[in-house]
């Protein structure tokens, strides 16, 4: 063995020693000298303990900016110094010192947070900047939640509609290869249109002859490459009663699916939600996300069997107990 071989192999043994997981050693051709190629580290992909902080756009809280909130947590009636006597009876919201966010049951700053902003992109740093107390719900059911503004190192879109809501993860490594999908598929059924079969074995038999009733459906819904995704279906059942359809009787009910890769068969999701999107890895379809009401659910699509990962981040008010019904109805109230 020639001298010259032999450093470029003792060179290229050191190389690896010093280096071996964020570069390798290569022997140059022309000199026969080792050189070390720096080599990307291989993606974490989404977690397999997620803890997710859901988010509430500004102007829902009666901060009027556009821009979202990350939930830190639920403050206890014993901590509340910011609503006392008649004012806990009523929605509001208050600026929070930072000095107290912590022991108001802020999440540790030591461990970052990573933001999923527009679909398909990747999970961008932030940090929470300034803290709100919230207040918000009904009579039966009002408390305080403790809330943050976030400095975050990419763009998001504002409020406005449920595929923008951004996602907040908490954890200490950047979540490298996990991507947030949203809903890519939407199909509208008219009158005359049947429900897909897939979806129809999953409803409910329902006396509804035109013309005195018409059944309307929609569904939407996030898929993969594979097919594999989940689809939220609603159905409204209108009984006619003259022509203001602000007056006729309608009967709704809606459902959270998920569906295997290269199947058409559904299994329905409980305890559902509105459907805004799913996390997706090199395995695949990770996490179903959906929210309802002040719960952030997020189902493991490793684990359909077991309940899904449920984040409380609000208490309902008056309009949204109205709207909570989904309903295809015409009428335009």
């Amino acid at each position: 063995m020639t001298g010259g071989v032999m450093r470029a192999g003792f060179a290229l043994v050191l190389a690896l020693t010093a280096w071996p997981e964020a570069a390798r050693a290569q022997v140059d051709e022309d000199n026969g000298d080792a050189v070390v190629v720096d080599m990307p580290d291989p993606d974490r992909g989404c977690p397999v303990k997620p803890e997710f902080l859901p988010v509430t756009p500004m102007g829902l809280v009666g901060i009027e900016r556009l821009g979202w909130l990350v939930h830190q947590a639920i403050i206890p009636p014993g901590k509340d110094k910011f609503f006392q006597a008649g004012a806990r009876s009523r929605s509001g919201v208050k600026p929070v010192p930072a000095e107290m966010a912590r022991k108001l049951g802020a999440p540790d700053l030591k461990v970052p947070l990573w933001v999923f902003g527009k679909a398909d992109a990747k999970a961008c740093k932030a940090t929470p900047i300034t803290w709100w107390a919230v207040r918000m719900g009904t009579d039966e059911d009002r408390q305080t939640y403790l809330m943050a503004e976030l400095q975050t190192d990419c763009e998001l879109l504002p409020p406005g509609r449920l595929s923008g809501t951004p996602l907040v993860l908490r954890q200490k490594e950047e979540p490298t290869g996990c991507r947030l999908r949203r809903p890519n598929r939407q199909q509208t059924g008219k009158e005359t249109d049947g429900i897909p079969p897939d979806y129809a074995e999953h409803i409910p038999p329902q006396d509804c002859s035109a013309p005195e009733c018409s059944r309307l459906w929609e569904y939407f819904g996030v898929t993969g490459e594979d097919s594999a995704g989940a689809f939220d279906l609603t159905v409204s059942y209108l009984h006619r009663n003259g022509s203001n359809p602000c007056n006729w009787a309608t009967e709704d009910l809606s459902k959270l699916f998920v569906r295997a890769p290269e199947s058409t068969a559904l299994q329905e999701l409980k305890p559902g939600g509105v459907l805004f999107g799913g996390l997706w890895d090199f395995n695949g379809l990770r996490y179903i996300l959906s929210r309802q009401m002040g719960v952030f659910y997020a189902y493991d699509y490793q684990k359909l069997k077991a309940p899904p990962k449920a984040v409380r981040y609000g208490s309902p008010t008056e309009e949204d107990l109205i709207h909570a019904k989904r309903s295809l109805s015409p009428c335009k109230k």
